[in-house]
């Protein structure tokens, strides 16, 4: 029997958990790609109410670290939630939500405002225009870029929801109020206990949480000195972000008993797993989509590796898959209690380059001649698995090998290879 990718969430079937978050609302075109590449559900750009600076129109990304890419690299990113004329973009909503429905995705609206009227203005805006779900975005990076230009064009701005639990509690409930689709949050990375902003605004009828935005940033260009783009902070996010997305899920997955959707840092369908293990229970891909060579292919490569994995791994549904990871999070005073980790050398792929020799503070590595060429050994005795060797050899010789015996005994044969 092949798995079952749907997953209900507050009365709402996603087809498969996969979610492309655009940057804008998207065009007919981006939309329908979209939903023909298999997406289970789109999240709308924000929308917002607060006025945008004309010099926004501008160059918008820049890709740094770019000789990683496609593997490893940074998404710098400066554009401000949708602005401009509401009749417009309500008009493109409304297409996007007649052809989301068509083909059974779960369109969201996403909204950012300055003021808790203005939150629950476009609240009511987005929810008439037909969406399935709300998304209220607390960790727009440039947030604080639009509450400055209010300030000053008229002279007042609202509090932060991305920081403040209180402020985010504020606009929860006034939300929530006045709307009756499902709600969720968008959290900050910066914000200063992302967990206790969630936890407030569960408080306040939130539906869930989404888990986390991108950062705010400086890059500099080297010849002039000036920001690199729109003469300020930027976004900035990448493959590098999963591991601290996965941070955020988890924790808030473990204290939070409402649905998590998992953003940022989402690159390949591993990716995906790894979010849903880690209590997400939807996965926002942005960047697998702008900055893959496969486009918008990528869509249907995450649904079909999540799909693999689970058809490989026994998983007949995602609830079966989803949080395995949260009783494994063990303080830190727990772990390798019973295990000790050494690494060992494969003498099938050691060509005896000795790079590992200057890694080992323990000298524990030595080279060696076998079969008339050279490779290294790691003396087990010696070694404390501190991973270095394994994480940094060109030939990817080195593997990490926990031993069942107690911390500080001598090992009595191998458990698990990392």
């Amino acid at each position: 029997m092949k798995p079952d990718l749907s997953i209900h969430i507050c009365g709402r079937r996603f087809k498969n958990p996969v979610v492309v978050s655009l940057a804008q609302l998207g065009g007919a075109g981006q939309i329908k790609r979209c939903v023909e590449t298999g997406a289970g559900g789109i999240v709308a750009g924000t929308l917002t109410d607060n006025p945008v600076p004309g010099q926004c129109l501008s160059s918008r990304y820049a890709l740094l670290h770019r000789e990683g890419w496609p593997h490893v690299f940074s998404n710098y990113y400066h554009d401000f939630p949708v602005a401009g004329q509401p009749g417009e973009w309500l008009a493109g909503l409304r297409f996007a939500v007649k052809h989301c429905h068509e083909h059974e995705v779960i369109l969201v609206g996403r909204i950012y405002s300055g003021t808790p009227q203005g939150w629950t203005n476009l609240a009511r805006l987005v929810e008439d225009a037909g969406v399935d779900m709300l998304e209220l975005d607390f960790g727009c990076a440039h947030a604080r870029d639009l509450e400055g230009h209010a300030r000053g064009l008229e002279g007042h701005s609202g509090r932060n929801p991305g920081g403040e639990p209180e402020a985010a509690a504020e606009v929860a409930e006034a939300v929530v109020s006045a709307v009756k689709v499902p709600v969720y949050v968008k959290i900050a990375t910066e914000a200063a206990d992302p967990v206790r902003v969630a936890r407030k605004s569960q408080e306040k009828g939130i539906s869930g949480i989404t888990s986390v935005s991108r950062f705010s940033a400086l890059e500099i260009d080297l010849e002039t000195g000036r920001p690199l783009l729109q003469h300020g902070f930027a976004g900035l996010d990448g493959p590098w972000m999963r591991p601290i997305m996965l941070k955020w899920v988890a924790r808030i997955a473990r204290e939070i008993d409402i649905p998590v959707s998992a953003a940022n840092g989402i690159w390949e369908w591993q990716d995906v797993v790894k979010a849903i293990m880690a209590g997400a229970s939807t996965v926002q891909a942005s960047n697998s989509l702008i900055y893959s060579p496969a486009g918008y292919k990528k869509i249907a490569e995450l649904v079909s590796g999540l799909d693999k994995f689970m058809d490989d791994h026994g998983y007949r549904t995602i609830s079966q898959m989803r949080g395995i990871t949260l009783p494994q999070i063990l303080p830190r005073d727990k772990p390798g209690q019973e295990d000790r980790a050494i690494s060992l050398v494969d003498a099938g792929r050691c060509n005896g380059c000795g790079c590992c020799l200057s890694w080992c503070d323990r000298e524990a590595i030595s080279r060696s001649r076998l079969d008339g060429g050279e490779m290294v050994s790691i003396d087990s005795g010696r070694c404390d698995g501190c991973g270095i060797c394994a994480s940094l050899c060109p030939r990817r010789a080195v593997r990490i090998t926990l031993y069942n015996s107690p911390a500080g005994g001598d090992g009595n044969g191998p458990v698990t290879a990392g």
